[in-house]
């Protein structure tokens, strides 16, 4: 990588050759991955139990590359081939575990060989693994046969045409009514002058990130509801992000629909090994489409970036906060979410520039929230001892840039908007602190005493605090959906500690004090190794953030560094004095410090 991409990269920028660039570097990985599982294969021919051995499916593979080398290294670096392949050294390796036979996944190796003899019009027979039923052939499609005993199927090629047969059914790929026994992979092309080119993988078993999942084919009504999603996003994103859809045409080749899961909004992920590819779940409209596609390619930037050049040393155990994220993080997922969501406050920087009305109003919103929750995260990331010299290069590139806006006259938001921002997420990052923060006894025990003989707290110093991760991966908050409803001028419910979160989104400092010191009342129990109900961090997040607004500095400093102490000793006095009043008293404990 030249220096100059480098530093575009670090400043989250990217280009075409960028791009192209990173599908030649991944290319070399791909063969490299699948030759690693084809070498250990050969250790022991007794691992793919009744297919042909693999002699037979790297001389196929060779000849084929031999006869169209082209073809074949496109095939080699489709995203299914790289998630298939490493699935199958995982499991080979221990790394995973399949409900199946190991054979089963290994089997990626016979698809891998008959879809590269199709490409390259040679004859070649096969066996194929069947898992429930269906045989995957990268880049082809999936061939479904009815349930039965085999676990097999005979698979034959033949000047490009694939047929398999098994338990007496046949499929033919290019039977012209597709019919209930093979499904093809489905393309969807977006625009003209330039143009993006993605398959929708409704149904390669090792598209999710984890374990294989069965086919999920699309009826007509979903995929054009996806074929327009795509199309309008891409037409946004070519009129007012250029250069970003310049980089992405040639990087974004699939797309992996998933199902909704209750308590997220559009989810999405992307894969290491799976170059190209993006997953998420159906956008609610276009724009939400652009910038999933936005925060996905940064992803797959970083991704293909890190199979290059270290950016942090060995994972050593140590969590970190990251603001968009309800679990601590290690440190090579941190960076990770720090680089998407530099771009997700890029987008929304420049949909503030090119909107009016209300959806300014939210662009500016989402802007600010994104744009502090990434400056906070980068100071973590560049104080953290883990990161390497070229980890420090590339995100204080991304720092400067961050600076640069920030300084930037025009990109002063509305002072009302900046303050939901604000307190959005700092909301986020004090639940967090008391969900996952666990104070020692000895310390709690002692501010007890001295709150009980009438005496000052002493200052603590950085008082240190062990991170247990709540069980909960997802933490049931309301202030983001309330701020982005003040925004659009929509109504909240009427409950109690909604109320107080209402309140002080509006600026009504003292009732949202009252509402949230009845609510810790209300849901605050005994401090002990159980995890911290969510009402109950939303509780004490508010309580310190209405602190914060009425001016008591040392209250919502101590709440806002440390909640869990705060609460801890709360419960301890037994819950007979005023929250408030414990966080004002603990606040001369924390001096003013970084």
């Amino acid at each position: 990588m030249s220096a100059a991409s480098f530093a575009a990269l670090s400043r989250g920028d990217g280009s075409p050759r960028i791009t192209q660039d990173f599908w030649k570097t991944e290319e070399s990985r791909r063969l490299l991955l699948a030759s690693t599982l084809m070498t250990e294969i050969g250790k022991d021919p007794a691992l793919l139990g009744p297919l042909p051995p693999i002699t037979e499916v790297i001389r196929v593979l060779t000849e084929a590359q031999e006869q169209a080398p082209a073809e074949v290294g496109a095939l080699l670096i489709d995203p299914e081939v790289g998630s298939g392949c490493a699935y199958a050294l995982r499991r080979l390796r221990g790394g995973a575990r399949g409900d199946g036979p190991l054979w089963l996944d290994l089997g990626i190796v016979h698809a891998l060989a008959l879809a590269a003899s199709a490409r390259a019009g040679l004859p070649w027979s096969t066996r194929l693994p069947l898992r429930d039923g269906n045989a995957m052939i990268p880049s082809y499609g999936i061939a479904r046969f009815a349930a039965g005993p085999e676990q097999v199927t005979e698979a034959h090629t033949t000047d490009g045409d694939i047929r398999l047969r098994s338990g007496g059914q046949h499929v033919d790929m290019d039977d012209p009514d597709g019919g209930a026994s093979w499904w093809s992979l489905r393309s969807i092309r977006a625009g003209e002058e330039l143009p993006l080119t993605v398959r929708l993988d409704d149904l390669d078993p090792l598209r999710d990130l984890a374990d294989p999942v069965p086919p999920a084919r699309l009826d007509d009504a979903a995929f054009e509801r996806w074929r327009r999603l795509i199309t309008s996003a891409w037409e946004l994103l070519c009129r007012d992000y250029r250069a970003d859809a310049e980089a992405m045409a040639g990087g974004v080749v699939s797309i992996v629909p998933l199902q909704h899961e209750p308590g997220w909004d559009t989810r999405s992920a992307s894969h290491g090994e799976a170059f190209g590819a993006v997953m998420m779940s159906e956008p609610r409209d276009a724009v939400e489409m652009a910038v999933t596609l936005i925060h996905e390619f940064q992803h797959i930037r970083l991704g293909a970036l890190l199979h290059l050049i270290r950016l942090t040393e060995p994972d050593d155990g140590t969590l970190y906060y990251a603001p968009w994220r309800d679990d601590p993080r290690p440190l090579p997922g941190l960076i990770q979410g720090v680089y998407a969501f530099f771009g997700i406050a890029k987008f929304w920087r420049i949909r503030w520039g090119t909107t009016s009305g209300t959806e300014r109003t939210q662009a500016a919103f989402e802007y600010a929230l994104a744009r502090q929750q990434t400056a906070e995260a980068l100071r973590i990331v560049l104080s953290a001892p883990g990161l390497t010299e070229s980890g420090q290069r590339f995100f204080q590139g991304l720092h400067t840039r961050l600076g640069e806006w920030s300084h930037e006259p025009a990109d002063a938001v509305d002072p009302d908007v900046a303050r939901l921002a604000a307190i959005t997420a700092d909301s986020h990052r004090i639940g967090w602190r008391l969900r996952h923060f666990r104070p020692r006894e000895n310390d709690v025990a002692e501010l007890i005493s001295l709150r009980t003989a009438g005496k000052p707290a002493e200052p603590l110093g950085p008082v240190p605090a062990a991170i247990r991760p709540h069980a909960g991966l997802r933490w049931d908050q309301h202030i983001p959906a309330a701020a982005r409803r003040r925004i659009l001028s929509t109504t909240a419910s009427p409950d109690p500690l909604i109320a107080g979160e209402a309140a002080l989104l509006s600026h009504d400092v003292p009732g949202a004090r009252a509402a949230f010191v009845s609510a810790i009342g209300r849901t605050s129990g005994a401090v002990d190794n159980a995890d911290v109900p969510d009402d109950e961090a939303r509780a004490w997040a508010g309580l310190a953030l209405s602190l914060a607004a009425a001016g008591d500095t040392p209250a919502a400093t101590a709440l806002r560094r440390r909640p869990d102490l705060v609460r801890a000793v709360y419960a301890g006095m037994g819950r007979r004095v005023d929250p408030a009043d414990i966080a004002t008293w603990l606040g001369p404990a924390f001096p003013d410090r970084p």
